[in-house]
């Protein structure tokens, strides 16, 4: 599809009002001589080959105007397969460019005497007016691929985030990612609960990803993240006036930007009061209405929240509405923590070794002593922790594979199985290694090996020894 062809319905409703405006006809033409847009005799010819054969070409290859006066007097039109047929008198062309190159053409035709009259005695000024329209045609040629391109990355972002699913292949992974198929198609609010770091927004986006508004982004809002002062602005947008510093245009809020989609509002047990009260009324209602604002805005909104609070205690407390719980808690959902579900450890592991390594040069693998420290681990983190550990290991890893020693001190120490299937004299040997290079990083300039071993009441050349075996000089 050639670039004026691909925004025909915009160019047949454009030479229409121009056509109007000039009372005379107007066609658009294409690089290949196809017939984009035209009025009169030319509206039921578009997507035909025009017969201006000579003339167009000349207006395409040499990137000028043109004209022809009389169409009986010129020589283009006497060799036109179409001359015997024509009802032309006079042709006025100019070319439509894009960045530079020549696209297409955008012309007037006179049929009848008077029109060509005109068209001749105006030819200067409908020559500049050509120059305008074929400069507006670039410019919306030019958005329409920004919007096309725009478009692109905005579906390829949704599918990458579509594709980030519940690794593993646990029970308990199986049995979510089977509920999330359950729920996904529905409009029911949904409470995630679980621990920091279990992949309650993993779950939220494939809940959004499994229904119909799976095809729009999901609009994300940490509530404890924003001060007090500015959530209900943020949530339910405000009027203009609505307080100091506000924008002169008023603003839209989280709700009215998650229209036709889904908003997911992580740390909902932060939510002060006040909020609360405003997100109750919404629920309710489906309509939202703006700070410093009384018009109520409809809304077609999925909710999806999650917390690593109890709400039931908040409630006790009195720190949460007790009614916006129950409207939040239609359908609930517990994500395990990593400790519940170790035999996902080595898939996750897997997982975020393919990702990170790309940039790496050389494959990098796992010995199987490092898995079973990782499984034997508590991951008060849970599924973040060993994520980002994956990250550091992939970017610190100097050989081909990731081995126990490779693990940071405290994850081997808290570990059921960190030393596990390894000899005393290994494990003291590690131990050794890793303490003294923990004290040559700490060790201030002004400080000798002579000090050192002093402190560690050995030898200078004990110390040596130990540095020398260790690779540590």
């Amino acid at each position: 599809m050639t670039e004026l062809m691909s925004i025909q319905p915009f160019i047949q409703s454009y030479v229409l009002a121009i056509s109007s405006i000039i009372d005379a006809a107007v066609t658009v033409v294409d690089r290949r001589l196809i017939r984009v847009g035209g009025t009169g005799e030319y509206l039921g010819q578009i997507g035909r080959t025009v017969p201006h054969d000579s003339f167009f070409r000349r207006i395409l290859s040499e990137g000028t105007p043109g004209i022809i006066r009389d169409v009986r007097r010129e020589f283009v039109c006497h060799v036109c397969e179409n001359s015997g047929n024509c009802r032309e008198l006079a042709n006025l062309a100019y070319p439509v460019f894009l960045r530079g190159q020549v696209v297409g053409i955008i012309a007037i035709i006179a049929f009848e005497a008077a029109e060509r009259k005109r068209l001749l005695s105006q030819r200067v000024k409908l020559e500049n007016f050509l120059k305008h329209m074929s400069d507006l045609l670039e410019s919306k040629i030019i958005t329409s691929e920004d919007n096309q391109t725009l478009a692109r990355q905005v579906s390829e972002i949704i599918d990458s985030k579509n594709r980030d699913g519940f690794v593993g292949e646990s029970a308990a992974a199986r049995s979510l990612r089977r509920f999330i198929e359950k729920i996904g198609p529905g409009d029911s609010t949904v409470l995630i609960s679980g621990e920091s770091g279990t992949g309650k927004e993993v779950a939220a986006q494939m809940i959004h990803a499994a229904g119909p508004r799976g095809q729009r982004l999901m609009v994300s809002v940490n509530c404890a993240a924003i001060p007090e002062q500015l959530l209900e602005s943020e949530l339910f947008g405000y009027e203009k006036g609505a307080f100091t510093g506000a924008r002169k245009e008023g603003h839209a809020g989280k709700f009215e930007l998650a229209d036709h989609s889904t908003i997911f509002l992580d740390e909902i047990g932060d939510m002060p009061l006040t909020a609360q009260t405003r997100l109750l009324r919404v629920l309710q209602e489906r309509t939202v209405e703006r700070v410093g604002g009384s018009r109520a805005i409809p809304i077609d909104v999925r909710v999806i929240c999650a917390t690593n609070r109890s709400l039931p205690e908040l409630v006790e407390k009195g720190l949460f509405r007790e009614d916006l719980f129950f409207r939040l808690n239609v359908i609930p959902v517990k994500i395990p923590p990593l400790r519940e579900r170790r035999d996902d450890i080595p898939i996750l592991v897997d997982h975020w070794l393919k990702h990170f390594r790309q940039k790496r040069k050389n494959e990098l693998t796992v010995e199987s002593s490092v898995y079973q420290a990782l499984i034997g681990y508590g991951w008060p983190g849970n599924v973040r922790e060993l994520k980002n550990l994956v990250e550091y290991l992939t970017n610190m890893v100097e050989g081909a594979a990731i081995t126990p020693a490779d693990l940071p001190e405290h994850l081997l120490m808290k570990s059921d199985g960190g030393w596990s299937g390894q000899a005393l004299a290994d494990i003291m040997n590690e131990y050794e290694r890793r303490l003294l290079s923990g004290l040559l990083a700490k060790l201030p300039a002004s400080v000798d090996k002579e000090e050192l071993a002093q402190r560690l009441s050995i030898s200078r050349a004990t110390l040596y020894r130990k540095l020398e075996k260790h690779g540590l000089l």
